[in-house]
């Protein structure tokens, strides 16, 4: 072989084979934040009389120390920018465990918290305070408690921040942060619980004896979780809603949501044997969904299970309720599926103990505010049955006074039944049309003749 082609056969042998790559030099590990450990820098104070002690101790050959400090601590991650204070404090660099005692306080960006005494085990983001722990966060909710631990976000360990108080916290969410720093619950939610969580600031988890309260209503249950950001709060076992304000109601079931708007309060729904009381009327069904306006009851649904409702002397029965209550007062009521509605005679005038009834596929009633003797009240002003519509009155005796009834039945397409002050005026039927109306027969007089006894004759 010649020279050349020797020349040629070395140079081909040393060229990387076709499609192969050159491998390039590993860029060097980025070590997430999270993975950094919190390089704990402690500054030293000179404040009147308090001035940092500090003793370190050497424990291992990486150089990493307990140290030791007193008279005043002032302490911060090294580009966190977060600071923690306290009259003393240890640290075991290789435990990653940072101890304060006594007057301590921490801030970042997100919270700012003091307690007696605060334990935040760098590596895991993670601080416990204990003893009157008081804290902000940065939206304005304040919060107090024996316990608190804090959960920092931080990149590799979590996403957002969050924090779990125990021993019976209260809780203070404010709108705005003046409206909290001043102390007012004009416009802010207060909450306490046996134990509540937090999440980002924004959603709260509530368990044991969870009381709710604001301007406008006190919520009470078991169990409760609360939205910030939508307005949604839902209380699960046992709850129950006391609305404020003149008008005052309340409302049972086994779970209730309640939506708000600019912290005024807009529904509230509540599920399984929920029952609804106001001044003018109590309602009981399987759902019961409450719209307000105002602070103030505005319409009510209720539906699933036999829905009822009593206004007092009238009780009106069907598959599914619509009340509308302007100001809190009933006005008008819808109601659907083999509805009925009930109401008791003028006991003054009728002596029964059978009740009046109007039913039908469907029934309006109406009502109107009357002021009598008896003062002011809800009464019935009108009902009208409509699709099978029956209707059964008793009136006063023909010849006045108090007595046995007259009764009217009737039966059509639809029924209208005008009231007078809550007692019946005048019945008229609509298409298809019958009915049946009878007097009470003359009485004949008491016999007062003396009977003899049983087993004597006369």
């Amino acid at each position: 072989m010649s020279r050349f082609a020797l020349a040629l056969v070395a140079v081909l042998a040393a060229l990387p084979s076709v499609g192969a790559q050159s491998p390039r030099p590993a860029a060097p590990a980025r070590t997430p934040r999270a993975e950094r450990p919190c390089i704990v820098l402690f500054t030293g104070v000179t404040t009147g009389p308090r001035t940092t002690r500090m003793r370190s101790e050497a424990i291992d050959s990486t150089g990493l120390r307990n140290t030791y400090l007193g008279g005043a601590v002032d302490a911060t991650c090294e580009g966190q920018g977060n600071r923690l204070l306290a009259d003393s404090a240890e640290h075991f660099a290789a435990q990653g465990l940072l101890i304060l005692y006594h007057n301590v306080k921490y801030t970042e960006e997100r919270v700012t918290m003091t307690s007696d005494r605060m334990v935040y085990y760098t590596r895991e983001e993670r601080l416990v305070a204990e003893g009157n722990v008081k804290g902000k966060t940065a939206s304005g909710t304040r919060f107090e408690g024996p316990r608190m631990e804090y959960f920092r976000a931080s990149a590799g360990l979590r996403d957002e921040n969050s924090w779990i108080a125990t021993g019976r916290p209260f809780v203070r969410m404010s709108p705005t942060e003046s409206g909290a720093a001043a102390g007012s619950s004009a416009d802010s939610t207060d909450l306490t619980a046996n134990i509540i969580r937090s999440r980002n600031d924004s959603l709260l988890y509530a368990s044991g004896r969870v009381v709710l309260e604001r301007s406008d209503m006190r919520a009470t249950s078991d169990s409760a979780f609360v939205d910030n950001g939508e307005e949604h709060a839902r209380f699960l076992r046992e709850p129950r809603i006391e609305g404020r304000g003149e008008r005052a109601f309340t409302l049972v079931g086994t779970i209730i949501d309640a939506w708000s708007e600019e912290r005024k309060l807009q529904r509230v729904v509540a599920l399984n044997e929920a029952v609804a009381t106001s001044d003018s009327l109590t309602l009981r069904s399987d759902t019961i969904d409450i719209r307000f306006a105002e602070q103030e009851i505005a319409r009510i649904y209720a539906w699933g299970t036999r829905a009822r409702a009593d206004a007092g002397a009238q009780v009106i029965e069907a598959d599914s309720l619509d009340v509308e209550m302007p100001g809190q007062e009933l006005r008008t009521l819808h109601a659907l599926g083999a509805a009925v509605a009930l109401s008791s005679p003028d006991s003054t005038r009728i002596e029964s103990t059978e009740r009046d009834w109007i039913v039908g596929d469907t029934l309006v009633a109406r009502f109107e505010q009357v002021t009598d003797s008896i003062g002011t009240r809800t009464a019935l002003q009108e009902v009208i049955a409509t699709g099978g519509a029956r209707a059964y009155y008793q009136m006063p005796p023909p010849g006045g006074g108090h007595g046995i009834p007259s009764l009217s039945y009737n039966r059509g397409r639809q029924i209208t039944v005008q009231f007078d002050k809550g007692e019946m005026s005048q019945v008229r039927v609509s298409e298809q049309a019958s009915g049946l109306y009878l007097e009470p027969s003359q009485a004949a007089p008491a016999d007062t003749t003396t009977r003899p006894a049983r087993g004597r004759r006369p």
